[in-house]
């Protein structure tokens, strides 16, 4: 009896060892916390790993989130946050070590719309339907549209690319181009351009002479007919 017993006391200690071993090899090991500190409440929070893998998203609360981190898993080496609004932000972290917190502050910066300011061109034209482009200091075609009631207008970013070209054109008019300069923010820039009409074909007096010398012969092949 005391020898079945002191067998189940050593069944018991092996299972107890076993157990703590699968516990220190289970996958990740100890943890730490990365502390992620943002100024815009409601911002999302993800951490990037060294092979390019992202956390499950978490959201800044009273200006900050917390991860809890495996120190032994795969280290994450940036922290990346997003808001609507406001310019993605991605910066270094360190990973912790058992125990420890490692902090990390994230400002976001406000979305600025493309180009800045606006002002406004507006085209004159005697043609309705003409077709209006603005032509960039590159050379590519920037804005476009048609002429409607004598008009057409365009709201021009003051900072973006400049405009220094009007080109209108339509059928049956010679195309028009003029050169603008880009209004300032809040104001309006007019130009005129008036399209002239195409030119009417007329017929070149060397044109008439061919044809008045073709008649001729023409005339006397028949009166050697007759």
């Amino acid at each position: 009896m005391k020898k079945i017993t002191m067998i189940l006391i050593a069944a018991v200690v092996l299972a107890l060892f076993a157990g703590a071993a699968s516990a220190a090899t289970a996958v990740g090991g100890d943890r730490g916390v990365i502390q992620v500190s943002c100024d815009v409440d409601g911002a999302t929070v993800v951490l990037v790993s060294v092979n390019g893998d992202e956390s499950a998203p978490q959201t800044i609360v009273n200006g900050q989130t917390e991860f809890s981190v495996y120190t032994t898993g795969t280290p994450y080496t940036q922290v990346k946050v997003s808001a609507p609004g406001y310019q993605t932000a991605t910066v270094p972290v360190t990973m912790p070590a058992k125990g420890e917190t490692s902090q990390v502050t994230v400002t976001l910066t406000p979305d600025e719309p493309i180009g800045g300011d606006r002002g406004v061109i507006q085209v004159k034209s005697n043609v309705n339907g003409a077709t209006v482009e603005l032509i960039s200091v590159s050379g590519a075609v920037a804005y476009n549209g048609t002429i409607k009631d004598g008009q057409a207008e365009f709201a021009i970013y003051s900072t973006g690319t400049p405009v220094t070209q009007v080109r209108v054109s339509a059928a049956g008019y010679q195309t028009a181009t003029k050169p603008v300069e880009a209004p300032a923010s809040g104001k309006t820039t007019v130009v005129d351009v008036p399209l002239t009409p195409n030119p009417t074909p007329t017929s070149s007096p060397m044109g008439i002479a061919v044809l008045g010398l073709l008649g001729a012969v023409a005339a006397v092949v028949l009166l050697r007919r007759d």
